[in-house]
């Protein structure tokens, strides 16, 4: 596809901007006390210089009680100074735009990061920090206002060319919108025209702050996907009334951090949420950006030629790759990092409170540490395994000019992604095995396929340093019945070499791996998203037929384990919707229950009540992995420079897996 929409100038206000693409404000968590340091000096400076249209710094605090200090604040004078600084020298290299938001979290504000109880329109109690938050008074409402200007103020000050205020996710602005956390009986509460009232008066004040000439942007929800809450309708007459209080761009993303709805995750499809951005721009005459989902440029530029938006937010993605832009417009779209949704080491690492990285970009966060730089004198080496700790090894010893030739004993490359891509909602990890494969041809890695790595290979081979990444097997437990031949490992279902599945199952082990063999299972025989499309659109059966062929898939699943929470080592913003899911296929999920023995048509478990026989046909085991790493015993006396990494070291995730190739290919 020719990408001509996504490289079309726009100009907002007096502002023009090179291309269609926007980087978002995003939490980064690389502060402490709200101040630029040299971890978001570098961030922002390689995406800037990636090509990027509009690049967004922050959000920025616009006061204490509405804020963290892990985020950049703007509510002191003092803040001017750093920004303008970093602005102009982004302005004198790139030629990038450069805005910011201005946020207040309102009851999403944790009390113990900011010092005071958080303020709100109505005290009612956030799911996310589990605090019920002070009703504003008329006198918090005025100060708040005044802080969003004089915050505006300062952005001017500093020498951004766009300022966006933050009216979504379940912050202030949308917290007074919404019928679920406004109960006021003033006139900011009860009808909408009043619920609009606040975000609108900070509208009104900002740009009266910056003037008629400096472009202003507001990011909605371009649905709550709140109970009670905005739908799209609401959320557009919102749009119009701010379009009306002089706001030049409406930046539109999903729902509330709390809504049951996935906005962000890989069961999410690509572009899915475009119709939230169509919804608003057939309401307003300003330009309207797109966001959530988008990181495929062929999706994006049809976004754009669709006409449902005129900007593309890309934010993950950007994270992913900071020259996204850059390489889609130079046509080396080979090269390109992809965001596969897994929110690992973003969204997980910021509700973990550690600051944002990403599985497939271990410099992400850290640009100021991390430089893949030549080595010296340049190394003949072997990799053993063609996983994700292996691949990203190879590829970044390559970058640094060594001779790396990789072996992997099966025909593809992947290792364990190729399970991890099989569950319903996955099929973005295939996107981190192209993107290795296609940068490891790049920088000249050799691949070897159906080779297993021996002694006798690397005594032949001779090589300077030999890299053990041969993954890891799963574990067998002991216990009767365990050699039956209805039990199969979980591995084997889910890369297909076990595809005899009964109608009863049992799933042992209640880790991520369990819980996605049985959404798996479960799934089999309901209709894949074509079928469904094509059943809704002809209205071959009724709404409620369709749902039920969804949820039903005819096979009873049981998932058991000794932990009291199923899925513990899956990251929190994947863990919910993976838990929603299995029970939306009815599978249960039996915890605290102990493996006796397996027989040939039951289980027999131990619970807190007494033995207890569950009816299975298959039993599928998930029990854990342990560490493939015979080759380094074997070569043990060997002079032999062996590095193991991976799963060969100790089973870990994804993350961890990448991070570690990288870090110890640098040290060669």
């Amino acid at each position: 596809m020719e990408f001509r929409k996504l490289f079309e100038p726009i100009t907002i206000n007096k502002l023009t901007i090179k291309n269609r693409t926007v980087m978002p404000s995003m939490g980064l968590a690389y502060c402490t006390d709200f101040s630029l340091n040299d971890r978001y000096r570098a961030f922002y400076r390689e995406r800037a210089a990636g090509g990027v249209g509009l690049l967004t710094i922050g959000p920025v605090a616009i006061d204490r009680v509405g804020s963290a200090p892990f985020m950049l604040g703007l509510f002191d004078d003092s803040h001017i100074e750093p920004l303008r600084v970093f602005v102009d020298e982004l302005h004198r290299e790139t030629d990038v735009r450069i805005a910011t938001q201005l946020l207040h979290m309102g009851r999403y504000t944790f009390s113990f990061l900011s010092g005071m109880t958080p303020i709100a329109p109505s005290p009612i109690a956030s799911k996310l920090t589990h605090e019920t938050p002070r009703e504003m008074t008329r006198e918090d409402i005025e100060e708040v206002k005044e802080a969003y200007a004089q915050a505006a103020r300062r952005a001017r000050e500093a020498g951004f060319d766009f300022v966006e205020v933050l009216a979504c996710t379940g912050y202030l602005i949308s917290e007074f919108l919404s019928p679920v956390t406004n109960k006021r009986t003033d006139e900011y509460g009860g009808t909408i025209e009043n619920r609009m009232r606040f975000g609108l008066e900070v509208v009104s004040k900002v740009r009266k702050v910056v003037g008629e000439d400096m472009a202003l942007g507001i990011r909605i929800a371009g649905n709550d996907f709140m109970e009670g809450g905005h739908t799209n309708e609401e959320s557009a007459l919102f749009a119009a009334a701010a379009e009306r209080g002089g706001v030049d761009a409406i930046n539109v993303t999903g729902g509330w951090h709390e809504t049951k709805i996935p906005q962000l995750t890989s069961n999410v499809p690509p572009g899915g949420f475009v119709y939230l951005s169509r919804g608003i721009k057939e309401k307003v005459n300003i330009p309207v950006f797109a966001s959530n989902r988008l990181g495929d440029p062929v999706i994006a530029e049809k976004a754009l030629r669709s006409g449902a938006c005129d900007m593309i937010c890309w934010g993950r993605p950007l994270i992913a790759d900071p020259e996204l832009p850059n390489k889609v417009k130079e046509g080396r779209l080979n090269e390109i990092i992809s965001c596969i949704s897994c929110n690992q080491g973003c969204f997980d690492a910021i509700f973990a409170g550690t600051g944002v990285t990403c599985i497939l970009n271990p410099r992400a966060g850290k640009e100021d540490v991390f430089r893949v730089e030549k080595g010296g004198q340049a190394k003949k080496i072997m990799v053993a395994g063609g996983g994700p700790a292996g691949m990203e090894f190879a590829l970044t010893a390559a970058q640094r000019g060594h001779y790396v030739t990789l072996y992997e004993k099966e025909d593809r490359l992947g290792g364990q992604v190729n399970l991890a891509k099989a569950p319903p909602g996955k099929g973005e990890f295939q996107k981190l095995i192209d993107s290795m494969k296609g940068r490891m041809a790049h920088w000249g890695v050799k691949v070897n396929f159906n080779t297993p790595v021996t002694p006798e290979t690397v005594r032949s081979e001779r090589p300077d340093v030999l890299v053990i990444a041969s993954g890891a097997r799963p574990v067998r437990i002991e216990v009767p019945g365990i050699d039956k031949p209805h039990v199969v490992d979980a591995w084997d279902v889910l890369s297909e070499k076990v595809w005899q599945i009964g109608e009863e199952v049992v799933i042992v082990g209640g880790s991520a791996t369990g819980c996605e063999t049985a959404l798996f299972v479960a799934q089999i025989g309901s209709p894949d998203p074509e079928t469904f499309t094509f059943l809704m659109y002809h209205t071959a059966e009724r709404p409620e037929v369709v749902r039920r062929l969804l949820h039903a898939a005819g096979r009873k699943v049981t998932v058991i384990d000794m932990v009291p929470r199923f899925a513990e080592n899956v990251g929190r913003t994947a863990r919910w919707s993976l838990i929603k899911s299995l029970r939306l296929m009815g599978v249960k999920l039996r915890p605290n229950i102990t493996l006796l023995e397996i027989r040939d048509d039951s289980v027999l478990v131990k619970t807190d009540k007494g033995e207890v026989s569950i009816p299975a046909d298959t039993v599928i085991m998930a029990a854990g992995a342990v560490p493939v790493n015979g080759l380094a015993q074997d070569l043990k006396g060997d002079r032999v420079n062996i590095i193991t990494i991976g799963d060969a070291k100790e089973p870990r995730k994804i993350t961890e897996a990448v991070r570690e190739g990288f870090e110890e290919a640098l040290k060669i």
